[in-house]
Order: structure tokens, then sequence, then C-alpha cells
């Protein structure tokens, strides 16, 4: 049950961030997978987003390599790394629709 609700929440987040235009998903979400999301906006990096995330949103990110070189490497993230969005079983749909709405707000100011 627990991994159910993640496994949807995490998809409904990944489906919202697709909409987003100039917004990279990295990772395959059509399978079962952790409740975890990496994602870069345009003109900002990770740890901008991050920042912008918190300040103006509390919304709690982690940004960076997250101790995962080679997977960087081979995303072609290695300098700018990803934002990180964790799910767990205490979010709820809201707060997935927030974060996809934040995410969609800094995406726009940053193309202008």
């Amino acid at each position: 049950t627990v991994h159910a609700h993640e496994l949807a929440l995490v998809r409904r987040f990944a489906a919202g961030v697709r909409a987003i235009p100039g917004a990279v998903l990295y990772g395959d979400f059509s399978g079962d997978r952790a409740p975890v999301a990496a994602l870069n906006l345009p003109g900002l990096s990770s740890a901008e987003a991050a920042d912008e995330l918190a300040v103006r949103f509390d919304i709690a990110t982690r940004a960076g390599a997250h101790c995962a070189p080679r997977m960087h490497r081979a995303l072609g993230t290695e300098a700018a790394g990803a934002v990180r969005f964790s799910f767990g079983w205490y979010n709820t749909p809201a707060e997935v629709d927030a974060a996809l709405n934040a995410l969609d707000v800094l995406a726009k100011e940053a193309r202008g």
C-alpha cells in the first residue's frame, strides 16, 4: 500500500514535469521504481532551483550530484547536478501539484 501510494505520486509528478516547457526529467517512470525524481530547469543551476524552491515555496529538495558521479556523467549533468524530489507515504497529491506549480513558475521566470 505504501509503495503504491508513493509510485502514484512520483508518476503524477513526472507527468506534470513533462508538461513544463524546458524542464528536463531524468529516468523512466513507466515501470516499478523508487519514488524519486531528478530534474533540471532551463537557465537555473540545480542549486539555484533548489534554493528558490526552499525560500519562495517552502519545498525541500536536494541539489547536486547526490553521491552518484557516474550516473551524472552518464546523464551529462556532471557539472550542473540535478534537483532531486523524493516522495513518501506522508506526501499528498496536493503537495505534488504545489511542487509542479512552483517548478512551472521558476521555469517561466527563467525563460523570461
